[in-house]
Parts: C-alpha cells; sequence; structure tokens
C-alpha cells in the first residue's frame, strides 16, 4: 500500500509550495509516479533500485517554495 507515502510526500510538497495543485491518484501493480507540469520527476518502476523518493528529492526538483 504506498498510500501513506504518497500522503506524506503529498504534504511536504503542499507546504513548500502552498499555491500547488497535489493530487494521489492509484495507479498500476508497482506505481509510484511524481509528476509536476506534465514532467516525470519519479518512476519507480523506472528505477534499477525500485525505491521510493525521499521528500528532499522531490522538493529539490520543483524548487524553493
Amino acid at each position: 500500500n504506498y498510500l501513506p507515502k504518497a500522503a506524506s510526500l503529498a504534504a511536504a510538497i503542499q507546504k513548500a509550495h502552498p499555491r500547488a495543485k497535489v493530487e494521489t491518484r492509484p495507479g498500476g501493480r508497482g506505481d509510484f509516479l511524481v509528476k509536476a507540469d506534465s514532467k516525470t520527476l519519479w518512476d519507480k518502476r523506472r528505477r534499477d533500485d525500485d525505491r521510493f523518493p525521499d521528500e528532499r528529492e522531490i522538493l529539490s526538483q520543483l524548487g524553493k517554495g
């Protein structure tokens, strides 16, 4: 169940970027994608290490809030 990780990451993004539209939605088996402005910032299925992103990894890609 990826929901707790998705909710935590969504909250971190919302806190850093209060005007951002953040949504979570179920994906397929093994999916964990993070996108911003149609750009994929993280795709768990395409990684060799099959891990979840650290909040800092995503926030650094989004820039300062």
